[in-house]
């Protein structure tokens, strides 16, 4: 079981902002596909973290307690940095600037119908998918983006996003139990 206090405590004083990372890494030497998918993966990414934002909205809306209320907000925060934190990542790679990237169709249209199903189901149920989702999240898609990457910029954002990662998935354990 998560102290809240203590969880509390590590939401205010383990932020980190976009704007400390040192932008100025030349990134990796990169064929012309690596570089465009880099890009879109970085893209998306982006879009994806603001939908983990909206869920951990959307528990914070349903909080029983100013704590857990506050614990939410913060992650809330934390996702819109690593939604920044990707765009200026698909920014860094974007070096030749072959296409112009938008978030893929299927994640704009996944949107809504998902937390149109997170807001009508149970808090129980609704808390299975956050979890689900951040599981997914930080386990599979970022640890293998920044492995496809390989570059020192992308360790850099990842390790302070995983960092945060952490603390969200000892709460989605903690709202599951």
């Amino acid at each position: 079981m998560v102290d809240l206090e203590k969880m509390l405590e590590l939401c205010r004083t383990r932020q980190w902002k976009v704007e400390d990372l040192d932008w100025s890494v030349q990134p990796r030497p990169m064929s012309r596909q690596d570089e465009m998918d880099i890009v879109q993966f970085f893209t998306n990414m982006a879009g994806i973290e603001r939908l983990a934002g909206a869920l951990f909205d959307e528990q914070r809306r349903r909080a029983e307690s100013p704590e857990l209320e506050e614990i939410f907000a913060s992650f809330v925060g934390d996702e819109e940095r690593h939604a920044q934190a990707a765009e200026r990542l698909a920014a860094h790679y974007d070096v030749h600037h072959y296409h112009n990237y938008q978030l893929d169709k299927a994640l704009r249209d996944f949107r809504e119908p998902f937390l149109k199903a997170v807001r009508s189901v149970s808090p129980e149920v609704a808390n299975g998918y956050v979890t689900a989702g951040e599981l997914m999240l930080d386990i599979a898609l970022l640890r293998s983006i920044n492995d496809y990457v390989n570059d020192d910029m992308s360790s850099q954002v990842m390790k302070l996003i995983n960092r945060d990662e952490a603390r969200h998935v000892a709460m989605d354990y903690h709202m599951t139990e």
